[in-house]
C-alpha cells in the first residue's frame, strides 16, 4: 500500500468543519478534499496490514462524517432557539399592535356600526314600501288595509339622508297599489255578477230537476198500479192452471203407480226365474269342475303310482305312499296337481 498520504480525522469542533458551515459550498469542498485523500491511497489486499489499513481509512471517513453531522446538529439547535425567540417576539409585537390599532379605532368603529344599524333600520322601514306585498290576485280588502298601513307611515327626520328616497318609494308604492285596487275591485264586481248568474242558473236547474222527479214519480206510480193489476190477473190465471195441472198430475201418478206395481210383480217373477236358473247353472258347472278335478287328480295319482311301481314298489304300497303324502304325513313332500 502507498503510504504517501495519511487521511486525517476531523473532530466535531475542528476549524475545517466550523469553516465549512460558514462558507457557501464549504461542505462540498470539505468532502471533495477528504474524498481525494481517501481515493489517493492505493489498497493492497494481498497483506493483512494492507487490509487493516483499508478498514482504518473507512473508519476515519465514518468518524469524520459523525463529527460533521454532530457539529451541524449543534448549530441547528442554536439557530432553532434563536428562531423560536424571533417568532415569539414577532407574534407578541403583532398582537400588541393589533390590540393598539383596535383600541385607537374603537370610537370610529362604534360610530360606523351605529350608523350601519341606523341605516339598516331605515332600509327596513323603506322596505315596507314594497310593491310586491300585494298583486292582482290579492283580495280588495287586503289591498285596502296595506294601503292604509303605508299611508300611516310618516316620512320624518328619522329617515336621515334617505328621506327623499323614502318619499319616492312611498309615492310609487301607493300609486301602484291604488291601480291594482281599481283593477281588483272591478274583477271582484264581475265575479260577484257571474256568481249571481251561476246561482240563478243553479236554482233553475234544481227546480227543473225537482219537477222532473215529481213527474217521474207520478208516472212510476201509475205504471206500478197497472203492473200490480196485471200481476194479480196473471196470478189468478196461474193458480187455476196450476190446480188443473195438479189434478192431472195426481191422476197420472195414480195410473203410473198401478203400472209400476204390475211391472214390479213381473220383474220380481223374472228375477226369481233368473236366480233359479243361475243357481242351477252354477251347481252344474261346480259339479263339472269337481268331476274334472277328481279326474285330474286321479290321472296325476295314476302317473305317480306308475312311477313308484317302476321303481319296484308294489301297487298297494304305492297307493299307501301317495295316500300318506296327500294327507300331509310325509314331511317336505307334496303332490303337485
Amino acid at each position: 500500500m502507498n503510504a504517501k498520504f495519511e487521511l486525517e480525522v476531523l473532530s466535531e469542533n475542528s476549524n475545517e468543519i466550523v469553516e465549512a458551515f460558514k462558507t457557501e459550498g464549504g461542505a462540498q469542498s470539505l468532502f471533495d478534499r477528504i474524498a481525494t485523500q481517501a481515493r489517493t491511497i492505493v489498497p493492497d489486499l494481498s497483506t493483512d496490514k494492507g487490509r487493516k489499513e483499508i478498514a482504518s481509512i473507512a473508519r476515519k471517513v465514518a468518524s469524520t462524517k459523525t463529527a460533521f453531522d454532530a457539529h451541524g446538529k449543534a448549530l441547528k439547535e442554536q439557530y432553532t432557539v434563536i428562531t423560536n425567540k424571533i417568532d415569539a417576539d414577532r407574534k407578541l409585537f403583532r398582537d400588541q399592535c393589533d390590540a393598539l390599532r383596535d383600541e385607537i379605532r374603537k370610537p370610529l368603529t362604534d360610530w360606523e356600526n351605529a350608523k350601519k344599524a341606523r341605516e339598516a333600520e331605515i332600509q327596513s322601514k323603506i322596505a315596507e314600501f314594497d310593491k310586491g306585498r300585494i298583486d292582482i290576485g290579492s283580495p280588495a280588502e287586503l289591498i285596502k288595509s296595506v294601503i292604509a298601513e303605508i299611508e300611516s307611515i310618516e316620512i320624518d327626520d328619522s329617515f336621515d339622508d334617505f328621506k327623499d328616497v323614502a318619499k319616492l318609494r312611498k309615492y310609487e308604492c301607493l300609486e301602484h297599489m291604488k291601480v291594482i285596487l281599481i283593477e281588483r275591485e272591478k274583477f271582484e264586481a264581475e265575479q260577484a255578477e257571474l256568481e249571481a248568474l251561476r246561482l240563478a242558473e243553479q236554482q233553475r236547474i234544481q227546480r227543473e230537476h225537482e219537477e222532473k222527479i215529481a213527474r217521474e214519480a207520478a208516472e212510476r206510480a201509475t205504471r206500478e198500479a197497472e203492473e200490480k193489476a196485471r200481476l194479480e190477473a196473471e196470478r189468478v190465471q196461474r193458480e187455476k192452471f196450476e190446480a188443473e195441472q195438479r189434478e192431472a198430475r195426481l191422476k197420472a201418478e195414480k195410473e203410473a203407480a198401478e203400472l209400476r206395481a204390475v211391472q214390479a210383480a213381473e220383474n220380481e217373477r223374472k228375477r226369481i226365474e233368473a236366480e233359479t236358473f243361475a243357481k242351477a247353472e252354477a251347481e252344474r258347472k261346480a259339479e263339472e269342475a269337481r268331476l274334472a278335478d277328481v279326474e285330474h287328480k286321479k290321472q296325476i295319482c295314476g302317473e305317480a303310482l306308475k312311477g313308484l311301481t317302476n321303481l319296484g314298489v308294489s301297487a298297494d304300497q304305492g297307493k299307501a305312499i301317495l295316500n300318506a303324502i296327500n294327507k300331509g304325513l310325509v314331511p317336505h313332500v307334496s303332490i303337485k296337481f
